[in-house]
Order: structure tokens, then C-alpha cells, then sequence
């Protein structure tokens, strides 16, 4: 059942109650949940209501029920179990998400409130609102093979490696016949899965691509930009070729507070570099002191550059404790004038700073 006009409760509740995403316990509540978040993906607005099933236990030695469930917006309602459940018993809280309003990211809260706990437990029901376009043709300006992107580029943005990053990308299908992806994708990369949702993308409608990137697959960090083929199936085999960016960072646990000293540091002497005024004729090197500050041995994963017009050079990627090495960077600055920013990246196994940059400055005559 669907409450209004509890802003200002809601409020409270938001403040105090935590957002547990890993367990499937909420709190000290009685009931055991399957999940407490539920991610819809991509919601076409032309599909309707989207609907989500939280499944819960009672797990109490006494019975329970469900006294309310409440919404957080009116795009949401919420259905639910009404019988009283003794332990072990199974109930069900069916939430669903009306697309009619704004497109984008959403995440809403519904609150279920039983019988023995009036704070009641915090599920989650988060996606994506896609509206239908006015003009199809002008949004899905990108063409390939009959299916139409709006952008040329996937950006999945910021990833850690610690978990896959999952990408909707809607499309429309300009065709006059249905098309699918091929069971067999001898071309798509190993950290990259694709499914097409639903299965079949019927002619003149959207469909979705759901693209899921995982970055310790990959094995590789910082900006990356990827091409991919994806095989199609219609009346005959067809491929397209899509286009990714996404900048990749290594995840490191919380360090713990008496671990602090214990760990590998990176110390950079210089973390800008300013060439002042050089001649456009000429290059430029300079030396940047790297000293591994810490208790445990550092490693360099990765340096790169934004501009070929950098480039390094550093005798080994592994430091001891207190050991310390010369990167010897060159600025070659021919075809460039006036002020220019370069950079440099360090990543390393350093958990409290595993990403380091040095600015290169110089002013080109």
C-alpha cells in the first residue's frame, strides 16, 4: 500500500536508519531478506511499470505480519504478504516503479514496518529511467548497421577493480526486421560480457544493451579506451563495432588505523615540474626523485602519460623500504606554443595514495 504525506517522518527514518547493501539481515529486524537492493537496470519508458520482489523469512520464534509498507515517491507502490508467518514461513514485498517520471539514475526507499518493529526494515529499489524520445531519429543519431546510439562513445566513467561495472546502453532499431546478438562472440574482449534485454529487439522499438566491464579482468589501469565487436543475428550475421571509455583505479581495502605505518609509501620529491620558458626547437628533460617512504616494499603498477609528447624512463618499478630511484621524464615540445600543462600518473601498490600525478609546466616559445 502506497503512504503520502509522511515527508517529515521520512526524513527521521532516513537519518537514522543504516543502508546495509551486503547483508541480508537489516539490522536487528527478525526478518532475513534475499535481497534488500534491487537494481532494475534500464526502465523503457515504453514498457510500463517495472516491478521488483523482495523475499523475506521470518526467522523470529514468534509470529510476525506486516503492518505497513511505505513509499518514498509517489512513482513507486508497493504490494505485500498480509498473513501472519510463523518462523521459517516466506513472505513477499512487490514494489513497483512507474517510469512517467524524470528520466535517470534513481534510487528509492521503501520502509516495512511489522508487527514487532515500528522502525521497520529499509529496502532499496534503484535503475535507470530511460524516456522515449519525441524524435528517435535525431536522438539515435548514430547509426550502425540499423540500430541506433545516441553517443558514439560508452563512457562507464570511474571503476574500481574490486567489482564488475555494469553499463545500460539503449538503442532503437531502425530495421524493418528483429535482431539479436549472436550466442557466439569470438571478437568481444574476456572482461567484457554483453546481453541484449529483451533477447530480441523487435523492428522500430528500443532495446537495451546491458554491458558489464570488469577491471580485474582487464588487468590494466588508468584512462583506457577500448574498441569491441559485437555479432548480430537478423535474416544474417552481421557485427558492429562499439567504442568504450572508462578510467580504471585499483581497489584497496580500508587500511585500519594502527596499520597506517605499515604499509608501502610513495613519496614523489616534485609533484610539479615547471620547465619555465624552453624553445619549441628543443626537448626537455628533467629528473623526478621517487622514494618508497614506508614498511613494506612498493611497487610501481603502472606510469603513463596524456600526451605522446611525454615520455620516461625509470630503472626498475620495485622499490625496498627507504630506497629511493630517479624517473628521468622528456618533454619533446615541437609543434606546441605558449603555456602547456602536461601530466604524468603514478600508480602504485601504496593503499592510502595509490594514484599519484605530476603536472609538467612549461611556457613554449
Amino acid at each position: 500500500m502506497e503512504k503520502q504525506g509522511f515527508s517529515v517522518y521520512m526524513c527521521i527514518l532516513i537519518w537514522f536508519v543504516p543502508l546495509v547493501a551486503s547483508s541480508q539481515v537489516v539490522g536487528n529486524s527478525p526478518l532475513v531478506w534475499e535481497n534488500n537492493i534491487i537494481n532494475l537496470g534500464a526502465v523503457l519508458e515504453e514498457n510500463g511499470e517495472a516491478t521488483a520482489e523482495f523475499y523475506f523469512v521470518n526467522k523470529a520464534d514468534f509470529p510476525v505480519y506486516v503492518e505497513d509498507v511505505i513509499t518514498d515517491c509517489g512513482c513507486t507502490a508497493a504490494e505485500y504478504t498480509t498473513d501472519t508467518l510463523f518462523k521459517d514461513k516466506i513472505g513477499l514485498v512487490k514494489v513497483r516503479f512507474d517510469p512517467q517520471s524524470r528520466g535517470g539514475s534513481f534510487s528509492k526507499m521503501v520502509l516495512v514496518r511489522t508487527n514487532i518493529d515500528t522502525d521497520g526494515d529499509s529496502l532499496f529499489l534503484e535503475g535507470i529511467n530511460v524516456p522515449m524520445p519525441g524524435d528517435v531519429q535525431k536522438h539515435y543519431k548514430v547509426n550502425k548497421e540499423g540500430l541506433g546510439f545516441a553517443l558514439p562513445v560508452i563512457n562507464l566513467g570511474t571503476v574500481f577493480t574490486d567489482k564488475p561495472k555494469v553499463k545500460p546502453l539503449d538503442f532503437y532499431n531502425f530495421n524493418d526486421y528483429p535482431v539479436q546478438l549472436n550466442q557466439v562472440q569470438q571478437d568481444l574482449p574476456e572482461h567484457i560480457k554483453v546481453r541484449m534485454i529483451p533477447a530480441v529487439a523487435q523492428p522500430k522499438s528500443r532495446a537495451v544493451l546491458e554491458i558489464t566491464y570488469d577491471p580485474a579482468m582487464a588487468m590494466d589501469l588508468g584512462f583506457l579506451q577500448e574498441e569491441f565487436k559485437l555479432s548480430l543475428l537478423t535474416f544474417e550475421k552481421k557485427d558492429i563495432t562499439l567504442n568504450l571509455v572508462t578510467t580504471v583505479h585499483e581497489h584497496f581495502d580500508p587500511v585500519p588505523v594502527t596499520e597506517i605505518d605499515n604499509q608501502p609509501k610513495l613519496r614523489i620529491k616534485e609533484n610539479e615540474v615547471d620547465l619555465q620558458k624552453i624553445r619549441a626547437s628543443n626537448s626537455v628533460s628533467r629528473i623526478i626523485t621517487m622514494e618508497n617512504a614506508g614498511a613494506q616494499p612498493l611497487n610501481i603498477r603502472k606510469i603513463v602519460t596524456n600526451c605522446g609528447c611525454l615520455s620516461y624512463d625509470v630503472p626498475k618499478y620495485d622499490l625496498e623500504v627507504g630506497e629511493k630511484m630517479d624517473l628521468v621524464l622528456t618533454f619533446d615540445p615541437r609543434g606546441r606554443r605558449g603555456i602547456d600543462h602536461k601530466t604524468l600518473t603514478i600508480f602504485s601498490n601504496d593503499p592510502l595514495n595509490p594514484t599519484q600525478t605530476v603536472v609538467i609546466k612549461s611556457r613554449i616559445n
